[in-house]
């Protein structure tokens, strides 16, 4: 176990600290055993602003993890990367996947790229850093586990059809093979940050449970990708999942939205927190 802190540093709004920003993103610092590692990186106009506004140095951070290849996961990259030091890239090999949304407008369906928009030579050669590529669960720093690909086995955690991803020269509904999250042991219990979760929130914790033996998590921090279902049926059905791993701290951040944050905060009561930009906690 180990005194954890983490810091949320990009997030879709802002607040606690004055001066801290928001931006459609997310980004979160974990500080441990006198070590930095930061967990995706924004899209890359807020990252080092909000950095300094929080008093944390970017410099010292030695490991980015990234939850997948959107941009507004990766685009901070540069930021953090430099000045050149051997920064540890981790990420599953599908990060560099070619990532696009289709959202109906009155124009029509609109397509927009939104995948990773640096090449890893670029970030290798021109930052020193190095990329760690993984599939499966495993453990990258002492208490640490990086989630690999989660099955998917729940019937209700519907994925996000507008998002798509290049496949065999067609556009196809992106199956989130890179999808990653964080387990953290800490000294108030197993905390898991997402990133967007996408793989499902209740899918990830289950993943984590088969993986790492821990049935309770102390804390869920991070974006949950349930704005997309609205108030239905599937939300009601991942809350209720979500008591059976009996946490104490529910965090939201980024893409769960706030019709569904509010919903969250009415059901979780002081279990639930908004992990915004600039929010912080201990474990």
């Amino acid at each position: 176990m180990a005194r954890t802190t983490i810091t949320i540093l990009c997030e879709n709004t802002a607040g606690g600290i004055f001066g801290v920003l928001g931006e459609h993103g997310f980004a979160a610092l974990i500080e441990r055993d006198g070590r930095s590692m930061l967990f995706d990186t924004g899209q890359g106009h807020t990252l080092a602003h909000n950095a300094q506004a929080l008093q944390k140095d970017l410099i010292r951070v030695d490991t980015v993890v990234l939850s997948h290849g959107h941009y507004d996961h990766t685009g901070g990259l540069p930021q953090v990367l430099f000045p050149p030091r051997g920064v540890e890239l981790i990420a599953h090999p599908e990060v560099f996947g070619e990532k696009y949304a289709e959202l109906e407008t009155a124009e029509g369906t609109q397509r927009t790229f939104i995948g990773l928009k640096y090449r890893r030579a670029y970030l290798e050669t021109s930052f020193n850093s190095r990329f760690r590529l993984l599939r499966e669960c495993t453990e990258i720093a002492p208490g640490v586990h990086f989630s690999g690909e989660v099955p998917r086995r729940t019937a209700f955690e519907e994925p996000d059809r507008r998002l798509k991803a290049m496949a065999g020269g067609s556009l196809q509904p992106d199956p989130f093979l890179d999808d990653a999250s964080l387990l953290l042991e800490t000294d108030s219990g197993p905390v898991v940050l997402l990133g967007c979760a996408h793989a499902g929130m209740i899918n990830i914790l289950e993943h984590f449970a088969e993986q790492t033996g821990h049935r309770r998590f102390h804390a869920v921090i991070g974006g949950t990708h349930l704005g997309f279902h609205g108030q239905s049926g599937p939300l009601e059905e991942t809350l209720e999942a979500l008591e059976r791993f009996g946490p104490e701290l529910i965090a939201v951040s980024h893409c769960t939205g706030q019709p569904v944050a509010a919903l969250c905060a009415q059901r979780f009561t002081d279990r639930f927190a908004f992990a915004n930009a600039g929010w912080q906690h201990t474990f």
